[in-house]
Formats: C-alpha cells, sequence, structure tokens
C-alpha cells in the first residue's frame, strides 16, 4: 500500500522543477538522489482517505513549498531537515507522513501486542505541543467522519503544568503518537518501548528554539536512547544555525535529504506576506496614545470588529493592565501570560480559535508555533527586549500571514528602543514589500 502511495507521486519532473524555482526551493539528497517533490494534494504520497481527505479542506489547494518537498522524503523513511519560515506550513510536513507511515504497518504494530509509540513529536512549549496533538486528533476525527472509519492513530500529549495523573491515564492506555516538550519526555517515552518495532520516527519542530532553549542534552540523550537501526529523524526549524547542524549529525542517517525554502541559513528572516509598519515615537510615554488608535477599529461595533488581533508586551503587567483597560472600555479581549494557569491559557487560545474573543493582549508565550487562521493584526506595544530581539520580532509578526495569507504587523518604537533600530532596517527582517524604513529610524 505505501509503495503504490509513494508512486502516486508526480513523475512530471518539469513541473516539479517549476514549483521548486517558483517556492525557492532547494533540495539536497547529501550525496544520494532526493525524492520527487509533490506539487499537487492529489499526488501525496498518503493512503487514498488522507488523500481525498486534504482535498476536501476549504482553501487547502496545493501542498505549501516545505510540505511539497518534505513529503516524499519522509515517506519514503529518509531522514529529513526542513528549513522553512514561520507560518509556512511545518507542522502537516511532518505530521502527515507520520500518520502515513504508521497506517501502512498498523496491522502489525496492532498485532504483535500492547500498544507502544511509533512517534514521538518534541515541541519547545506546552502551547506548541497542544496545537500539534490538536492537528494529529483532527485529521483521525475527519477520516472517520468522511469514510467511515479513522485511520486508527492515538495521539498523546503530555507537557508539564497539568495533572501528571491524567497523562499517565492517557499513556497507560496505549498510543501511537506522543507530542511532548522536552521536559515532559522522560515521563512519556522510554527507550525499552521501542524495541521491538521495525520502525519508529522522531521528529523535532522548532529545533532552532529547543536548543536556544537549553533542550540539546535532552534531545542527544533521547536520540542515544531510541535504537538507530529503523529510527527515522526529522527536524523542522526555522534557522540552520550551527547547534542544529551538530544535532544533526548526531541524529541523523548518512542518507538524509535537507529541504531549504527561501534564502535559509543562520539567520531568521521575516516572512515576505506580512506587511510591517513601524510608528517611531519620541518618547515611551506617546505610546499609549498611539496604541488606542491603532485598536480604536477593533472595539465591539467598530468596523473592524471581527478582525482578529494579537497585541505582544514585554511585561505581563503591562499585559494585564491593557488586558483590563480594554475590556473595560468594550473590547472582545483577554489575556495570555504566566500569570495565567495553564488551563486558564489554553481556554484563552482556545476561545481566540473559536471567535469568541477577537483579541488577545500576550507576553511572548503566544509568539511562537501557534497556528490560528484568521489573525489579521499583529500590534507590538514594546519591541522585544535583549539580544534577540530581532528574532522574537519575527517570530511575533509570524503569527499574522500564515498559510500563504497576507497580514500586517504595526510595531510601537520609542527612542528607548533605539539600540535595535539597525537590526529591525536589517534586510532579514525589513523584506517584506513595501516596507522601508522610515527615516527617523
Amino acid at each position: 500500500m505505501l509503495s503504490a502511495a509513494i508512486q502516486r507521486v508526480s513523475a512530471d519532473r518539469d513541473a516539479a522543477r517549476a514549483f521548486c524555482a517558483s517556492h525557492e526551493i532547494t533540495l539536497d539528497g547529501a550525496g544520494t538522489a532526493a525524492p520527487a517533490v509533490v506539487t499537487s494534494l492529489a499526488d501525496a504520497p498518503f493512503p487514498q482517505p488522507l488523500v481525498e481527505l486534504l482535498l476536501s479542506q476549504p482553501g487547502f489547494t496545493a501542498p505549501s513549498a516545505v510540505q511539497g518537498a518534505a513529503w516524499p522524503a519522509a515517506v519514503a523513511g529518509r531522514d529529513v531537515l526542513a528549513v522553512a519560515k514561520t507560518g509556512s506550513g511545518k507542522t502537516l510536513g511532518y505530521l502527515l507522513p507520520a500518520l502515513a507511515r504508521w497506517h501502512a504497518v498498523r496491522g502489525k504494530l496492532l498485532s504483535s501486542g500492547p500498544r507502544h509509540p511509533y512517534c514521538l513529536v518534541m515541541a519547545p512549549t506546552r502551547e506548541l505541543a497542544i496545537q500539534i496533538n490538536e492537528q494529529a486528533l483532527l485529521f483521525w476525527r475527519r477520516t472517520a467522519l468522511l469514510f467511515g472509519a479513522p485511520l486508527g492513530a492515538r495521539s498523546v500529549v503530555v507537557y508539564g503544568g497539568a495533572p501528571k495523573v491524567v497523562q499517565a491515564g492517557h499513556l497507560s492506555r496505549g498510543a501511537d503518537i506522543v507530542v511532548a516538550t522536552p521536559a515532559a519526555v522522560p515521563r512519556a517515552w522510554r527507550a525499552d518501548r521501542m524495541r521491538g518495532q521495525n520502525r519508529s520516527s522522531h521528529t523535532c519542530e522548532q529545533a532552532d528554539r529547543m536548543l536556544d532553549m537549553g533542550f540539546e542534552k535532552d534531545i542527544r540523550a533521547l536520540v542515544a536512547a531510541i535504537p538507530a537501526v529503523g529510527r527515522q529523524t526529522l527536524l523542522f526549524t526555522a534557522t540552520w544555525p550551527k547547534a542544529v547542524q551538530r544535532l544533526l549529525d548526531v541524529s541523523s542517517a548518512a542518507g538524509r535529504v535537507r529541504v531549504t525554502v527561501g534564502s535559509g541559513g543562520e539567520k531568521l528572516t521575516a516572512n515576505p506576506s506580512v506587511e510591517q509598519r513601524v510608528a517611531v515615537l519620541g518618547h515611551p510615554r506617546d505610546k499609549w496614545e498611539a496604541f488606542l488608535q491603532l485598536v480604536e477599529p477593533f472595539r465591539k461595533g467598530g468596523g473592524e470588529a471581527a478582525t482578529r488581533v494579537i497585541v505582544f508586551c514585554n511585561t505581563k503587567k503591562d499585559v494585564n493592565g491593557i488586558g483590563e483597560h480594554l475590556y473595560n472600555d468594550g473590547f472582545s479581549v483577554d489575556t495570555c501570560s504566566g500569570d495565567r494557569t495553564q488551563r486558564e491559557r489554553e481556554r484563552v487560545i482556545q476561545s481566540f480559535r473559536d471567535g469568541a474573543v477577537t483579541m488577545v493582549i500576550a507576553t511572548d508565550v503566544a509568539a511562537r508555533g501557534l497556528d490560528i487562521q484568521g489573525i489579521d493584526r499583529v500590534i507590538n506595544y514594546d519591541y522585544p527586549p535583549g539580544e534577540g530581539g530581532s528574532d522574537d520580532y519575527i517570530h511575533r509578526i509570524g503569527r499574522t500571514g500564515r498559510a500563504g495569507a497576507k497580514g500586517r504587523a504595526d510595531t510601537l518604537f520609542t527612542h528607548k528602543d533605539g539600540r535595535h533600530a539597525p537590526e529591525l532596517a536589517a534586510p532579514s527582517v525589513a523584506r517584506s514589500p513595501p516596507r522601508s524604513a522610515p527615516p527617523r529610524l
């Protein structure tokens, strides 16, 4: 079944070359031929129910660049490194191949005794882990609704800050896909559970972020614990720093495929689908009036009341103060920061996703990985602090302009942010047309 699915991949090399050229895709087969890219959903190398489900999704008309380039190699069992910008569809770039490969051997796995994990997905934050698990469950449920029977893979998410007894109960009932934060992996994953399985898949999403957060030793320990024979490693990242290169060398096989979308490299680049606007203000006290003018159209009854907006602040104090002010002033708003419990943050994100609230005031806890359709506007009340400010800025504005959509980001920039002016005007950041650096910047 799997080989038949792989054979459906488009053989039109001219179309594949045009697809790679138009999306700035570079494929490196690391000494072996890289599989052909997928240029249409109908040619996706997945079980037929999954292909038909993809074709039925409104607004999903073609694979994204990273999906089209990574799917064939991942389904063929190759190790894959994929470097692509934020909002490029990386989650489905590895999740659907994992489901397809599990489906191909599920009969053997389910009949061989206790149900042990086949695929582990590591994500740097709880919010992203929850979101990835929701994607896995979504495809499980929708195949059941459309075709009378699901693909059958059970997915479980494990992370800190939630009741361990509940998560242990979910794991004890068996799981095929486990999504976990690095700190929770020891609870979710034991190397002896993988022994005896024919294949196992290990995926890191936002590998660069996990290394930035100090999880390199945790990832290396996990890689060492999973037998190399039959192990498949997929690393998906927005940048390609030296630390990710070192991790790839110890975790992947010689026949790996590297997929690069865009310029790639060590430097994170802004999504060109996001229109960036920077208001250069003389003094921090000028921010409040400028901010109120920006958000005025989004109040209940306003001309853009249905627009989904994320406002980023650097401190929990500002998040709480701005959220309270706007709520009392008639905005559909909630807050998301470290002052809220994990359950409260999950509720806020779900309400935002469902449209129950249209504006969220947040710290950087919401800046990475969250993929909520229809976010039209990002407002930076504060420019991110510290040496990594430009990277955090790019991840913030990357919450809009996702999956081929257009977006807009407004940033309030004062003289206290002056040391960040060169990085904000740098080509890797100021690449969204038609923005050019304001003269005052």
